[in-house]
């Protein structure tokens, strides 16, 4: 008999020690379970992670939310605990795990901490009826085809802005302090709330959106036809919305290439492959900047895109877009007479530039999936004592496993550490630590230098005396 899974929203918020999952760390993960009329679930979650000692965070990233490595380390959980308590307390059946630029952000430290620490960084957000949400995408359709009864921000400049705290502030949320992760989720409940209490069916049908089977039904480039998309990659002037028209599969295996229907394509005509190719080598900023605007993205089917018809567009919301419909299907009708400019495109999405591979296991998360095998290991490496995890790492067939079991113990575990490990585990600190410690001294150089307050001058003392205390003795 099938038991149906209750669906739970778990919003969440983190903060970290810089921007790169792949060399940074979650310092405080905070959350609350609500029931799908958004009220509260049981107590909220705030949890610290202690930082451990090959990290040198980014100065800037502790000045702005004041958590200090020593306060991780004196009242945070392990990795090891806070994974742990991740799958026993978060990621429970049926949970819509929802935040606000999770998908790019937030999500993106989890599927590392998660990979770190030997669990597969993948199914926690599809396994048991789960899924995820983020309400930044969300809020830009919102803005963009339905804004009534909500009060839209707008930055110094003038121009519109959807950071969740100046839409807390101009709607009266709940927000006492940015950059605290429990204030941050307390705005998005609230405004998620705001949201399904102003323009209820839009919620539900963007929540709905967020399975690639709905998203696959508007966006298929088998039965092409254009639809409105809201992205971050689109223009501010025009509320980060288009009308977008799907023309090949992207290069992931739930990508569609999308071309901008602002963009008429006969002004792509006389470019050369070359040309094309320029405009997506993200190692040549100057020739993105000095062309014409790149005029095809790709769309994610599984990263909950914010899609809809075009029939969501009134007069009204046209007009606020600056979409002329007559000259969207004038470019409509030019795109689909000039199939060899598409193909170019296509070409030339699907050969730009590869990223360059990472030369530490730590960011390696994408150099491939586990096999089976592997991923049968993994919980039985958990759950195994530390002193049995060298063992263990020989059954593994991935070379990152392997590797990474040493730094699981010794970040975790680091008093059961035998002579051989620990000083491997010190000959890797020394070079990791020696190789950020220019970067680091910089910016903490700067920062000293810049007018403060005691807050400021506390907090760069802090972390001049972590740096001291966890670097090798010369």
């Amino acid at each position: 008999m099938m038991i149906m899974v209750k669906e739970t929203f778990f919003f969440y918020d983190v903060e970290t020690s810089g921007l790169d999952p792949k060399t940074m760390r979650i310092m405080q993960f905070a959350g609350q379970r609500t029931d799908l009329n958004l009220r509260p679930i049981g107590q909220s979650v705030n949890w610290l992670v202690r930082l451990s000692d090959d990290i040198l965070p980014d100065p800037e990233a502790v000045l702005l939310t004041g958590i200090t490595p020593q306060q991780t380390r004196q009242e945070g959980f392990s990795e090891a605990d806070f994974c742990k308590m991740l799958y026993q307390q978060v990621l429970t059946p049926g949970t819509i795990v929802t935040g606000f630029n999770n998908l790019r952000f937030d999500d993106n430290f989890l599927r590392y901490t998660l990979y770190r620490n030997l669990y597969d960084p993948y199914e926690w957000s599809w396994s048991e009826n789960r899924s995820r949400w983020d309400l930044l995408d969300a809020i830009r359709l919102t803005r963009a085809v339905r804004p009534d009864g909500i009060n839209w921000p707008l930055d110094d400049e003038g121009l519109p802005t959807n950071r969740l705290e100046a839409l807390a502030r101009t709607n009266g949320l709940d927000h006492a302090s940015a950059h605290d992760a429990m204030s941050d989720v307390a705005a998005l409940i609230g405004l998620a709330r705001l949201l399904k209490d102003k323009q209820p069916k839009l919620f539900d049908y963007l929540l709905n959106m967020r399975h690639k089977k709905r998203v696959a039904e508007l966006v298929n480039p088998q039965q092409p036809q254009p639809f409105v998309y809201a992205s971050g990659r689109y223009d501010a002037s025009w509320l980060k919305t288009t009308i977008a028209y799907p023309i090949a599969a992207g290069t992931n295996p739930s990508g569609v290439l999308v071309w901008d229907l602002r963009q008429n394509p006969e002004d792509y005509l006389k470019l050369t492959e070359s040309q094309i190719s320029k405009m997506f080598d993200w190692q040549d900023a100057k020739a993105q900047l000095d062309g014409p605007p790149v005029p095809i993205k790709e769309l994610c089917l599984n990263r909950c895109p914010a899609v809809a018809p075009v029939g969501v567009l009134d007069p009204t919301s046209r007009e606020r877009l600056g979409l002329d419909l007559t000259k969207v299907e004038s470019n409509l009708r030019a795109l689909r007479h000039n199939r060899a400019l598409l193909t170019n495109f296509a070409k030339a999405f699907a050969g730009r530039p590869a990223r360059v591979s990472e030369s530490d296991v730590d960011g390696q998360l994408y150099d491939g999936f586990l096999d089976d095998a592997d991923r049968r290991l993994l919980p039985l490496a958990r759950q195994a004592d530390p002193d049995e995890l060298s063992a263990i790492g020989t059954k593994f067939k991935d070379r990152r496993m392997t590797q990474l079991l040493l730094r699981y113990k010794a970040r975790n575990f680091e008093n059961r550490l035998n002579d051989d490990e620990r000083a491997a585990w010190e000959a890797y600190r020394a070079q990791r630590l020696k190789a950020d410690l220019p970067a680091f001294g910089q910016k903490l150089q700067a920062l000293a230098a810049q007018p403060s307050d005691d807050r400021q001058r506390f907090l760069i003392e802090e972390l001049k005396l972590w740096a001291e205390s966890i670097l090798p003795a010369a």
